[in-house]
């Protein structure tokens, strides 16, 4: 059964980069586990500024088999839509335009044999040099260059001053179940002659820009703030707060772990069988934001031990969704609706399953009810919307002045609803 989901994978991430090259994708059946993130932080945003030292962002990735492949990665600068910038790699790069991953290690004593890549950014071989959005392209040297790995970044000045608040919303029937923020801006001592023009800004909800809101314009001006302050604009439904499972080790298990399977190349996962919550109150939990953790909490053992898994989510459902598909969500599955990721439903069990392959870790996930025809979520889905779910909600502001040729991203702040 994993083949064919890593079959299919291949086709959806060639699909995804020829229609929509500027997304954050994986175009090789082979690799897996793409993370790109702050040095020592995997759960951060990839946000650095402009003079960020060496080493301050980390890509890290995996190739299932034993081969070692020659990768070659460069970064693109693009506009604050992630439309290529009208720049040229030698006006945004200090260094070679594209370099070699040399930082890599085989897996040890793991079913799944691997081969771990790491990709410090910026290094002594490339750095940006100018504030904006990027993306981190990884070539695949052994197959005539071919594109396997796209990620996006941000480098910010962090010259402009940002203030955020969550508000309740306006609109009455979402006021216990959306957010909503007001934000403003102080350039500090840049002359922003047209704001409305020069100056757009992003809000995102805990770093997904499937759902991102803007490009925003400031709707008037107080004092030397621009302000951002809109009646039922920058709204999102505030969800609930992530389900989760603990695969950090896979000699025991972990919460929400029903069994472990031990078979020839990798281990089979049962988690338990989830319930839909849409409806439930809300009952508060902490959690990591969608994202996913790489961890082994088995003694003696390190990362690069760390093994993979087929796991097997399910949840209970006494009959099917109408014109409707159920999606297992969140890092783990690149914030896309991925085929690996798409459940089946069973007539006899009542139940959704889907059964991707992932890495020994902590991870967050959802699970979201996509309409056939519209291509939309459910926004209540069978999780439901609280206005007390936390959430982090990042504002990026990006300001190209009359005569420039690409857009700055001049400060990014993160607002957590919990402390409002």
């Amino acid at each position: 059964m994993r083949h064919l989901f890593v079959y299919l994978l291949f086709f959806y991430g060639i699909a995804q980069v020829l229609g929509q090259s500027n997304n954050a994708v994986v175009i090789d059946r082979d690799i897996t586990t793409v993370q790109l993130f702050l040095a020592g932080a995997p759960l951060t945003m990839p946000i650095v500024e402009l003079n960020a030292a060496n080493n301050t962002l980390w890509l890290q990735f995996d190739h299932l088999g034993p081969d070692v492949k020659d990768y070659l990665y460069t970064i693109v600068h693009c506009e604050s839509d992630w439309s290529e910038s009208d720049l040229q790699d030698n006006d945004y790069i200090d260094g070679y335009a594209e370099d070699r991953i040399q930082d890599y290690e085989n897996s040890i004593n793991t079913l799944t044999v691997y081969t771990h890549y790491r990709l410090p950014l910026p290094n002594r071989n490339m750095r940006w040099t100018k504030s904006g959005n990027y993306l981190l392209k990884i070539f695949d040297n052994d197959d005539d260059h071919r594109l396997v790995i796209v990620r996006r970044f941000m480098v910010v000045e962090a010259a402009w001053l940002t203030e955020a608040q969550l508000v309740r919303p306006a609109e009455v029937q979402k006021m216990n179940t959306h957010h909503e923020i007001d934000f403003s801006v102080n350039p500090r001592g840049s002359r922003v002659t047209n704001s409305r023009n020069d100056v757009k800004a992003y809000v995102l909800q805990n770093g997904r820009w499937d759902n991102a809101i803007g490009p925003l314009e400031n709707n008037f001006v107080r004092g030397d703030a621009l302000v951002f302050d809109f009646q039922d604009k920058i709204v999102f439904p505030a969800g609930n707060e992530w389900r989760f499972f603990d695969m950090r080790s896979l000699a025991y298990r972990g919460e929400r772990v029903r069994n472990i399977s031990e078979l020839t190349n990798y281990y089979e996962v049962t988690l338990i069988p989830d319930d839909v919550r849409n409806g439930r109150g809300y009952l508060y939990q902490g959690d990591i934001n969608g994202r996913f953790s790489v961890e082994n909490t088995n003694y003696n053992q390190g990362l690069d031990q760390c093994d993979y898994a087929e796991v097997l989510f399910s949840i209970q459902r006494n009959l099917p969704e109408q014109d409707a598909d159920v999606y297992v969500f969140g890092e783990l599955s690149d914030w896309e609706l991925k085929p690996e990721f798409k459940m089946r439903y069973d007539q006899e069990a009542k139940v959704y399953y889907c059964a991707p392959f992932l890495k020994q870790g902590f991870y967050n996930y959802q699970y979201q009810v996509i309409d056939r025809h519209s291509g939309e979520p459910d926004e209540d889905g069978f999780e439901g919307n609280w206005y007390e779910t936390g959430n982090l909600y990042t504002i990026l502001v990006y300001y190209h002045p009359y005569g420039d040729r690409y857009d700055r991203l001049m400060s990014a702040i993160t607002l957590d609803s919990i402390r409002k």
